[in-house]
């Protein structure tokens, strides 16, 4: 999976009426910083992933929207180990 395909799952997301609204902002900001000007593709991957770890240690996350989240992390990953 490429940073376009991890960026377009992030949208489908944030149009996803089931995902709590203060997670679909976090990932409308995280999408906006990946779309953004640094070149350092490491950087801006590496933030993602912790600003997502941060949105799902909330424990009053549904399960549904912790498992999305996690796959968003695992994708991420494996784009910041190319």
């Amino acid at each position: 999976m490429n940073l376009d395909e991890v960026i377009q799952e992030m949208d489908d997301t944030v149009d996803d009426s089931s995902i709590p609204r203060r997670i679909r902002r976090a990932l409308e900001k995280i999408s906006t910083d990946l779309r953004g000007d640094n070149p350092d593709t490491a950087v801006k991957v590496t933030t993602a992933i912790y600003e997502l770890e941060a949105v799902v240690d909330d424990v009053n996350i549904p399960m549904h929207a912790k498992t999305m989240l996690w796959d968003l992390i695992s994708n991420l990953e494996s784009i910041r180990e190319e």
